[in-house]
C-alpha cells in the first residue's frame, strides 16, 4: 500500500465522517457491529481462517488491541497535558499489506468473554468522545503521519470495521469450505 493511498483513505474517511457527532456515531455502529461478528465466530473462535494467518480470536484480539491504544492516544490528545515529541514508528507492509503494528499482535487467542468486556469497555472512551479537528494537537499514526484526536477515532472505526469484514470474509471461508468437504 502507497502513501498516497494511504493518503486517499484519510480523505475519504475524512469526507465520510465529517464531524465529531458522525465519527461517533460511526464508532458506536461499529463497535456493536464488530462484538455481533465476535459472537457469531464463537464455534470458529480458535480456527485459523483461510488465506489468514490468524484466527477469529485473534482478529478480534488484534481489533481490541488497536482500540485500547487509540483510546489512550485520544484521551492524551484530548487533555492540557503537554506533547512530548515522540518518534513516529514507521508501520510495516508485506506484499502490500500493512502488518500489526509492535504492540498490537494478538497472542495464540484470548477466549470470547474478555474480549467481548474489553471490546465493550473502548466505547465509551472513543464512541463517546467528540473531539473536535486540532491540527496542533497530533500524535503519529505508523502509516499515516501525524493525526489528531478526531483523525485517530475515524481511523478507530475504520480499522473496526475492515477487521470485522475481515473476520466474516474468512467465517464465509470456513463455511464454503466445510459445505465442499460434505
Amino acid at each position: 500500500m502507497t502513501q498516497s493511498s494511504l493518503q486517499d483513505e484519510l480523505v475519504a474517511l475524512r469526507a465520510a465522517l465529517p464531524t465529531p457527532g458522525a465519527v461517533a456515531a460511526e464508532l458506536d455502529r461499529e463497535l456493536t457491529a464488530f462484538a455481533d461478528m465476535m459472537r457469531a465466530a464463537e464455534p470458529r473462535w480458535h480456527t485459523p481462517m483461510p488465506g489468514r494467518t490468524w484466527t477469529p480470536a485473534q482478529e478480534a484480539e488484534h481489533t481490541v488491541l488497536v482500540n485500547e491504544g487509540t483510546a489512550r492516544v485520544v484521551r492524551l490528545l484530548g487533555s492540557d497535558r503537554p506533547l512530548r515529541e515522540t518518534p513516529r514508528q514507521e508501520g510495516r507492509t508485506e506484499n502490500g499489506r500493512r502488518l500489526a503494528p509492535q504492540g498490537t499482535e494478538p497472542g495464540p487467542g484470548e477466549d470470547l468473554a474478555p474480549l467481548l468486556a474489553r471490546n465493550e469497555a473502548t466505547r465509551p472512551l472513543l464512541a463517546g468522545v467528540r473531539a473536535a479537528p486540532d491540527p496542533e494537537r497530533t500524535f503519529p499514526h505508523p502509516f499515516l503521519g501525524m493525526l489528531d484526536a478526531l483523525d485517530w477515532l475515524r481511523m478507530a472505526a475504520a480499522q473496526t470495521r475492515h477487521h470485522r469484514a475481515t473476520m466474516r470474509a474468512g467465517l464465509d471461508r470456513l463455511g464454503a469450505r466445510d459445505r465442499a468437504a460434505e
